[in-house]
């Protein structure tokens, strides 16, 4: 985190007291982790990164299904691929697709 940033880190404790407004809004984890609050509550964890040159958002799950630090440790993981030089929302799509490619036909 900047050292002249405001915002702190997320906790548990937090998160469970956002209340839903007229807007969605975002609470910052830090580096680009996020956690993005719909106004009919639904609560989203998000990454803002770019990518050769282009802005970028990967989902990384809805809370409470994927607590803090799920979301952490899956945003831990984006960074890692970034720094290997892929990018995380294409190995999600290719990861999903074979894994449908995968699953056993039920021919009827």
């Amino acid at each position: 985190m900047h050292q002249n940033s405001k915002s702190q880190r997320l906790t548990g404790t937090t998160i469970q007291s956002i209340k839903p407004l007229r807007s969605p809004r975002k609470f910052s984890d830090g580096g680009g982790l996020y956690l993005l609050v719909a106004p009919i509550g639904g609560r989203y964890w998000r990454y803002n990164y770019r990518f050769n040159g282009m802005q970028k958002t990967l989902a990384l799950g809805i809370y409470p299904d994927v607590p803090l630090g799920k979301a952490r440790a899956r945003h831990r993981e984006a960074r890692r691929l970034l720094d290997a030089g892929i990018d995380p929302a294409a190995m999600k799509r290719e990861l999903r697709r074979a894994a449908v490619l995968a699953r056993p036909r039920d021919h009827k």
